[in-house]
């Protein structure tokens, strides 16, 4: 029987997310993840945080790539002129057809030219905003690829580090997930489960290097992903609630979760 503590501490679960496992402990986290409720829920809870982190670091796609768009798009040279005159044919064979001797002939006529104008600039209209939505679906369409790219470039990227802060006496039922990676000294993020605090108390996050507190600084209780200060070295990470604005020491009384960084 596996230590299941240890397991999901040890990185493996975070490995077999973003793809860097072998195929022999691919199909280990499988089988275990069956076996073991608390290695499933670590696994869903991971994959809930590693999607959000992921959508929370989205590129925008640059201004310029609508244009781009737009001119790669081809039509049929003929294809508005060519609907457009079946909608002028369609108006002239519902126009009535009227003696020429009928009295006010030249004033009908004129009505019946004004709807033929009318009918050939609403049908330009018409396709000209049929042009525009179609372009901005395309580009719309680009943006998420390229977002999704980006994601996965991030996701694959093998120096993130999730790691996950639990609670401690104080508030045994607290949980916060940190993604830190060594190589670009990231640090972000991301409450699972924080009492709300007062108004005048903030979170404030530390990172432990060499066995001294290293302010982070202070966050919302959000489950979004909030960037924090940068750290190149991190032992363990801990949250302690303090004063708004946080403090330059923590009040190791006020803490509320810590957690050890894998290795």
């Amino acid at each position: 029987m596996i230590n299941v503590k240890e397991y999901i501490e040890s990185g493996i679960l975070e490995d077999y997310l973003s793809g860097n496992v072998s195929e022999q402990e691919r199909r280990e986290v499988d089988c275990l993840s069956k076996i073991y409720p608390e290695i499933r829920t670590e696994l869903d809870s991971l994959s809930d945080t590693i999607e959000r982190f992921a959508f929370a670091n989205k590129v925008a796609a640059p201004a310029a790539l609508k244009s781009k768009i737009m001119a790669q798009l081809t039509f049929a040279d003929d294809e508005p002129e060519t609907q457009v005159e079946q909608l002028v044919e369609e108006e002239e064979d519902n126009v009535p057809v009227l003696p020429l001797n009928s009295r006010g002939n030249s004033f009908q006529w004129g009505w019946v030219a004004a709807a033929s104008v009318a009918a050939l600039v609403g049908s330009v209209v018409y396709f000209n905003a049929r042009l525009d939505t179609l372009s901005t679906t395309v580009a719309q369409q680009q943006t998420e690829i390229k977002v999704q790219t980006t994601q996965i470039a991030q996701l694959n990227d093998a120096n993130n580090q999730f790691v996950t802060l639990k609670g401690v006496e104080k508030s045994p039922s607290s949980s916060v997930r940190v993604v830190w990676n060594p190589k670009t000294q990231e640090v972000q993020l991301s409450v699972l489960s924080l009492p709300t605090p007062s108004a005048d108390k903030q979170y404030q996050l530390w990172a432990l290097v060499e066995g001294k507190p290293v302010d982070l600084g202070v966050f919302d209780v959000s489950t979004a992903f909030q960037k924090m200060k940068t750290t190149g070295q991190a032992e363990a990470f801990a949250v302690t609630l303090e004063k708004k604005g946080g403090n330059p020491t923590p009040h190791l009384e006020e803490l509320y979760v810590m957690g050890k960084v894998a290795g």
